[in-house]
């Protein structure tokens, strides 16, 4: 979201804040249900559950869950809002824009392994495509809830960050 300074922080509002949308954080954390893939193994978070596996870490990447929202229209009306709902078709939208200045065999059908590969710099993809929300609230949905903590770098919370779609495209030609 962003916060009343301007700056762009992982989303978090105390219940009840002062919007139609009621306050909420930023979801993520690690599964401990689904182990941690291949392309994840050099991330380095354990899970807050005790006793559960090493498992996925999401999210990848980020979009704009909170304040201002993104200016969208449900049935002929507007309806601002954000979060998953808001962002998943915004990122099929920005792959899809990709994929039509990608030759043929460049495009992209499940981006998400390719997001923690190291390009040809030994950076990885999401590190060099997104810009990085490292300050915050941490995404426990309200005390005494624990969160993962949003930090520099990869994190349970916002991921790699928010998508540069030029530096993506760059990244996959």
């Amino acid at each position: 979201m962003i916060d009343e300074s301007g700056q762009e922080v992982a989303w978090w509002q105390a219940p009840g804040h002062r919007t139609r949308h009621g306050g909420g954080a930023s979801g993520g954390g690690v599964s401990t249900t689904f182990d941690r893939p291949a392309y994840q193994r050099n991330i380095n978070i354990d899970s807050l559950n005790p006793g559960s596996i090493k498992g996925r870490v999401l999210p990848d990447v980020a979009a704009l869950a909170g304040p201002p929202f993104y200016d969208l229209t449900l049935l002929g009306r507007p309806a601002p809002n954000g979060g998953t709902s808001a962002s998943a078709p915004l990122w099929g939208a920005l792959i899809a824009r990709i994929n039509a200045l990608l030759p043929s065999d460049k495009r992209q059908r499940f981006l998400t392994p390719l997001l923690y590969d190291s390009g040809t710099n030994g950076r990885p993809l999401g590190e060099v495509a997104c810009r990085d929300i490292a300050v915050g609230h941490d995404n426990g949905s309200h005390p005494p809830a624990v969160g993962y903590p949003v930090k520099a770098g990869y994190d349970a919370v916002t991921g790699y960050g928010v998508c540069d779609g030029v530096a993506l495209l760059k990244g996959l030609h």
